[in-house]
This record gives C-alpha cells, sequence and structure tokens, in this order.
C-alpha cells in the first residue's frame, strides 16, 4: 500500500538528552532561562498524551529496560483532555540508536479510548485508517498497554539550534486491565535537550549549565513499573 499524502517520513537524526529534576518547576524553568543558550519559551503548553503498545511478553519495556542501543518504540499521540475522545490521533514510530533518535508518523481517525480494551473494536479501528500494509502488521501483533498524560512547554536558544522542553505533571493509565487503572504518583520534572548531530559539540556548554542528572527516563518503563511494581526492583 502507498503511503498517504500526509504521512511523515523519517527525520534527519538528531540527539536527544534527558535530565531529570526533582526541583519545582518554577526554578527548572529559571535555570533554563538563565542558561548560556539563550532559551526563550516558544509555542504554547500543551497536554500531550501517548498510548504504548508492546508485546504479551512486554518486549519493548525490557528492551529500554536492560538498555538495548537500538530499540523501537511504538505509540499514538494526541494533544487535550486525556479522558475524553482522542481528536487528530498521530501513530509514531520512535526508533532510538543510542542518544540518537529518529520518528516517523501516521495521522489516524478519531479514536476512542474504551474500545482499546476490546480486541475486534480495536482490530477494526486500524483496519479503517488506511495504513500501509507492513505497518498495520506490526500493529496487529501489538497489544496497548499504558496510557501517559503530562504537561508540556518548549524553549528555543538565542540561535535555534537548541530546544528544550519541560515535561510535569504526568499521569498513568494502564491499559491492560478492563477497567482503566490510574496512577497519579508524584513525578520528576523531566528536561529533554534536542539538536541536530552536527550540533554536539556546542552542546556541551548548554548540558554543563544544568544541575540536573543526566541520563535515561523512558516515560513508558516508568509508567509499566507503576502498575507492575516488581519490574522496578
Amino acid at each position: 500500500m502507498a503511503h498517504p499524502e500526509n504521512y511523515t517520513p523519517l527525520e534527519n537524526a538528531r540527539f536527544e538528552r534527558k535530565f531529570v529534576a526533582h526541583q519545582s518547576f518554577s526554578y527548572v524553568e529559571q535555570l533554563i532561562k538563565l542558561n548560556p543558550g539563550g532559551f526563550r519559551p516558544i509555542f504554547e503548553k500543551r497536554q500531550i498524551n501517548n498510548v504504548y503498545f508492546d508485546t504479551p511478553n512486554l518486549n519493548n519495556y525490557y528492551d529500554n529496560h536492560f538498555g538495548k542501543a537500538h530499540r523501537k518504540k511504538l505509540r499514538i499521540r494526541w494533544y487535550g483532555n486525556p479522558e475524553k475522545t482522542a481528536e487528530n490521533p498521530v501513530l509514531e514510530f520512535k526508533i532510538k540508536k543510542g542518544m540518537s533518535g529518529l520518528k516517523e508518523s501516521y495521522p489516524l481517525p478519531p479514536l476512542e479510548l474504551k474500545d482499546l480494551n476490546f480486541q475486534d473494536k480495536w482490530q477494526s479501528y486500524l483496519k479503517k485508517a488506511e495504513l500501509p500494509d507492513d505497518v498495520l502488521y506490526q500493529l496487529l501483533n501489538l497489544r496497548p498497554v499504558l496510557l501517559n498524560s503530562y504537561e508540556r512547554k518548549y524553549y528555543k536558544s538565542f540561535d535555534n539550534h537548541y530546544r528544550v522542553t519541560l515535561d510535569f505533571n504526568l499521569r498513568f493509565f494502564n491499559l491492560m486491565r478492563s477497567v482503566l487503572e490510574k496512577s497519579i504518583a508524584k513525578q520528576p520534572i523531566v528536561l529533554e535537550l534536542k539538536y541536530d548531530m552536527d550540533k554536539d559539540n556546542a552542546a556541551a556548554k548548554i548540558s554543563a549549565a544544568l544541575p540536573f542528572r543526566l541520563g535515561k527516563f523512558s516515560k513508558y518503563a516508568v509508567g509499566v513499573e507503576c502498575f507492575h511494581k516488581h519490574l522496578a526492583l
């Protein structure tokens, strides 16, 4: 099947450095604005929602947990209230290769979240979505596992080469049960510095001014562990 006209191809690979902050949002934002990169807010704050898919054995979760260098994450993303109909959702394949990442996306029709727990309704929805055959085949072999929701603010450096996002107020919903189970346990602020691979050298100065722990933070993995405590051990 040919790709739809508004299919989004793989982007150029970019680096993504994640920092985890346990301080207040106002403190973290102030440090971003004082950073030598000269960051200023762009766009409006948005509520982001993601439904993540995995195998029955949670293979994608374990790939992340054990630090597999090359891994793929499949999700549906949309904006707005996470407990209402998903309007203008987008299917995304996020491909990680070390610290760099690529993304491929496909538009989807509106999605009723309650249909995720019914295999027949879910498969019927997918078949109407006009996805390429290879993408549809991958989806039909996975199942929706987790919904997460968070607020995001965006910032860009004065030279427009670097972007920072702040994700906060993280919430998780377990999709592996017939009744939607919610976790609102306090989560840290996740700061992500994103830039093209040819700008890596100058990124060190920006990172050095951020007094937060640099490391991986998978919202999907953290969400799964909220509902399956033994996996976090």
